[in-house]
């Protein structure tokens, strides 16, 4: 059965069939890289990959990124793999007020994954492992469709939007969301960094929004003009219109492109319910101020 892209929204977000990630040829590769720049978001139902899976198929697309150490647990632990969940390493629930548990509210929040980073991050694949029975999906928005629609805010028109730079830190942003959860150390390892706040997608020419819950101001802007400008543009991108839910099955794959989409976790009931999600993340090509 050839591979077969159902989209979930216009040309955003679509559901893959008739494929097995563990093994794919050539030809049904390139189908998903072009599936990929075309819709921003790609859904595998039914694959069940393990870790090591799952890295041989990230790694196609590129480098992988290490995750942050405070996203590794246990000696099993993989340095390329992000375990995002509300248990330790038995299985068991951790308390409400775990500071793992704390930290991953901030994936609540609308963001784009390494946007913190020198060179922010390509693609983003998470694969379900254990889910909860209701809660914890995950919305996904176009960035692209968002910036082609947007009828300006603030008193800025989208041709005042070229050239700008925000500043991008995940110091910043959980502060905001959490308080501050980071080690002196960890500061010092996470600097903020500068990106253009309008990209240029490679894969597709379309210009698109760059800002997300790390993104913290504007350079050479007052602190508080460039914040209202950016939540404003974070909350024009992500109204229902431009927003694809997952409601994730275990053995799902999701894939989707950090350079033209914002995403974010729903809640679910963590005092009653298990969920375990592991992500790998392709590394981005460079750092977008050389790139646009």
């Amino acid at each position: 059965m050839p591979i077969a892209f159902t989209e979930q929204l216009p040309a955003f977000a679509a559901e893959v069939g008739g494929v097995d990630l563990t093994r794919l040829d050539d030809a049904e590769f390139a189908a998903i890289q072009a599936g990929i720049d075309r819709f921003g978001v790609l859904i595998f139902r039914d694959q069940r990959l393990d870790d090591a899976a799952q890295l041989a198929f990230s790694a196609r697309f590129g480098a992988l990124e290490n995750a942050l150490k405070r996203d590794v647990y246990g000696p099993e632990g993989h340095p390329k793999v992000t375990r995002l969940s509300n248990l330790d390493e038995a299985g068991e629930r951790l308390p409400q007020d775990h500071e793992r548990v704390v930290y991953n509210e901030g994936n609540e929040h609308w963001h784009t994954d390494s946007s913190f980073k020198p060179v922010p991050a390509k693609y983003s694949l998470l694969s379900a492992r254990v889910i909860p029975p209701t809660g914890g999906e995950t919305e996904f928005a176009d960035a692209r469709a968002a910036y082609d629609d947007w009828p300006g805010a603030e008193g800025v028109s989208r041709a005042d939007l070229d050239g700008l730079i925000c500043e991008h830190s995940i110091v910043y942003s959980r502060g905001v969301i959490t308080g501050d959860v980071f080690k002196p150390d960890e500061k010092n390892a996470l600097p903020p960094v500068q990106h253009r706040l309008v990209r240029t997608h490679p894969g597709s020419g379309r210009l698109n929004f760059y800002v997300g819950s790390h993104a913290s101001h504007i350079v050479q802007w007052p602190v508080e003009r460039g914040r209202a400008l950016i939540k404003a543009l974070n909350a024009w991108s992500t109204q229902p219109r431009y927003v694809y839910r997952h409601v994730w099955r275990e053995g799902d794959l999701v894939m989707w492109d950090n350079r033209c989409v914002l995403h974010r976790g729903r809640p679910f009931d963590r005092e009653r319910h298990r969920r375990l999600m592991h992500r790998t993340t392709v590394a981005g090509d460079g750092p977008t101020l050389e790139l646009g």
